[in-house]
């Protein structure tokens, strides 16, 4: 299609399927970052990121590159890395510790705080001219952080960011309220990686419970293939096989609850075969919770859920503690952003098991990212080939309940939580009732 209106977009998404230009044309995608992701509250990071006066990390977000710096009044700021002279990028590096940043083209200089700090020879200019102007560098109109999660909104007409998490708040305070401290830290860095597929596919991979016995077969399969190359064996391996011995499908999935709420926010509840925590680390760790909660501390230390996903662009992985912030670059590229957290206050054990376990598993050759990024790639070479126009999202379509506020419930392998996000994306896109 060379355009869109209303009706040609709604024409895209039916009840158990959706036309595959929604993945592949590129005309969608920039329709996307005007009408979702302009609309929508970001997450940039953490502000555990940039712990000390000067320091400072860069991404790019929604094609946009932002950097995130602490200024050296203890203020966190988002701001765009865009040089108010010329419009090169400004900060070149990943992270680091700056007094200033100092643009690399003409040398205009910028406290970290994002106000514009000189220009090299500034005489040359009019008398006036750059005590007048506004050459700051530029700031997103809104921005929050909540429990330590830094939000932005490009649009500040956006609703308050209370609103837009909705229930899915708690969700953010079950990962915090797990620290005996209240707090977590991000003091390992991040993974950073590009695949070549378009954002929503793996949006609609991460609640999906029918993909990882066969897409992750060399790690969920009975020998565990993958985690004995590791170097794991015995109980240490059966700690994160996903099939138990003779075990079916039924049995495994089918009973464990996918649901999701108003905005295209979807999660699903913790595996049901994960084991009960036990041990002397885990008895300190019960120890430090009681001490900061009382009789509180048993909820709080509870893991209730697998894959937090927060329409439309990142997740909070409960089991191997990280966030995903997943990117989209253009209609056929995604970046993904990994950041492991720590829980301040919890045993430095249960740290470096998180690590190795994102090690494992979510770097970019980790042992199932690698496995669902192969698949996500493998979906958007197939859509480009001529044959079924549809993409099938029909699995036990109609047996969720969805009530009148837009909030879902399903089963098992049912694939209603992509169905919700297909609904979300009506309502962005189109105006469209959320229940449609």
């Amino acid at each position: 299609m060379d355009s869109y209106d209303q009706v040609s977009l709604s024409s895209l998404i039916k009840p158990d399927r959706v036309h595959k230009d929604y993945y592949i044309d590129p005309e969608i995608f920039k329709l996307e970052i005007d009408r979702i992701f302009s609309k929508s509250w970001l997450l940039v990071g953490h502000e555990s990121q940039v712990p000390n006066p000067g320091d400072f990390v860069t991404l790019t977000l929604l094609t946009q590159p932002m950097i995130m710096s602490r200024h050296r009044d203890g203020s966190l700021h988002v701001m765009f890395n865009r040089c108010s002279h010329r419009g090169a990028r400004v900060c070149t590096k990943p992270s680091g510790n700056a007094l200033r940043f100092e643009c690399p083209y003409h040398g205009w200089a910028f406290h970290t705080n994002g106000d514009h700090a000189g220009v090299p020879y500034p005489e040359r200019y009019a008398d006036g001219f750059l005590e007048d102007g506004d050459f700051d560098l530029a700031r997103p109109p809104k921005q929050e952080i909540y429990r330590g999660f830094v939000f932005v909104a490009l649009d500040s007409e956006v609703s308050d960011l209370d609103t837009f998490l909705g229930p899915m708040r708690y969700h953010i305070d079950n990962m915090v309220d797990r620290s005996p401290a209240g707090e977590l830290e991000a003091p390992a860095g991040m993974f950073r990686y590009r695949f070549a597929a378009n954002w929503k596919i793996q949006l609609e991979n991460l609640n999906d419970l029918y993909h990882p016995m066969f897409t992750h077969a060399s790690t969920t399969a009975e020998d565990g293939t993958q985690f004995r190359r590791q170097g794991a064996e015995g109980d240490e391996a059966g700690k994160v096989k996903l099939l138990e011995k003779h075990s079916s499908l039924n049995m495994q999935w089918e009973e464990q609850v996918i649901a999701g709420h108003p905005h295209g926010h979807t999660y699903m509840q913790r595996f049901p075969m994960d084991r009960e925590n036990q041990g002397p680390v885990y008895e300190r760790y019960k120890s430090s919770m009681v001490e900061a909660y009382g009789a509180e501390a048993e909820a709080k230390m509870k893991v209730h859920h697998h894959n937090s996903i927060f329409f439309p662009h990142w997740s909070i992985q409960y089991m191997t503690q990280h966030i995903r912030i997943m990117n989209p670059i253009s209609v056929d590229c995604t970046e993904n952003i990994i950041i492991p957290l720590k829980l301040k206050g919890a045993p430095e054990e249960m740290w470096k098991s998180a690590l190795r376990s994102n090690n494992n598993s979510h770097s970019p050759a980790g042992m199932v990212m690698a496995d669902d990024m192969d698949a996500w790639v493998r979906c958007q070479e197939g859509m480009q080939a001529n044959g079924h126009d549809w993409i099938v999202f029909a699995r036990s379509v109609g047996e969720e309940s969805i009530d009148n506020e837009g909030s879902f419930q399903g089963l098992g392998t049912s694939e209603a939580n992509a169905r919700h996000q297909h609904r979300a994306w009506l309502h962005y896109m189109c105006g469209m009732d959320q229940g449609v």
